[in-house]
């Protein structure tokens, strides 16, 4: 009897911390960083196909560098870290909770940039000055979305709704 009780409190245990059974757990070492962002043309066109930005953006990785009282420092978690490569079309990503929390004089330094098929930053799209964020453990950290300038592939065109899109 003993061992039915222990192990239905350890079932309930598990219901109360990782939801039901089945949903799975979240693994928490740290923070999140969520980030969004929109592609625009270089005169505010909207474009909403990510293959229509002239070259085509594949990815948009997220840079995060750790800064200690207004001095950046060398700890950059999303360095090679696939975690921290979205795809372009889905203009939203976060990463697991696994980045270190700050501490009351720290923040990050959090931008984006845009990456062709092969992982390699486009030079040619514009992505805005990096903002700064704490990041509290077991918490999601959110920005404002970030704002890609790039040009209107030859490929597409400006629709009569100032998108740029395909024909």
């Amino acid at each position: 009897m003993r061992r039915a009780i222990a192990a239905l409190a350890r079932v309930a245990l598990a219901v109360g911390l990782c939801g039901a059974p089945g949903a799975g757990c979240v693994k928490i070492d740290g923070g999140a960083v969520e980030v969004s962002w929109v592609v625009r043309s270089e005169t505010g066109a909207a474009i909403n196909d990510c293959g229509c930005a002239d070259p085509p953006i594949d990815a948009v990785h997220l840079v995060l560098v750790l800064d200690q009282g207004g001095m950046p420092t060398s700890y950059r978690p999303c360095d090679g870290q696939a975690q921290c490569d979205f795809p372009c079309p889905r203009q939203t990503g976060s990463t697991a909770f696994n980045i270190r929390p700050t501490q009351p004089d720290e923040s990050y330094e959090i931008s984006v940039i845009a990456l062709d098929s092969t992982g390699t930053p486009i030079t040619t799209v514009l992505s805005p000055a990096p903002i700064l964020r704490s990041v509290v453990t077991g918490q999601p950290t959110e920005t404002e979305a970030f704002e890609l300038v790039a040009r209107c592939s030859t490929a597409c065109t400006m629709n009569g709704s100032s998108v740029c899109a395909r024909p």
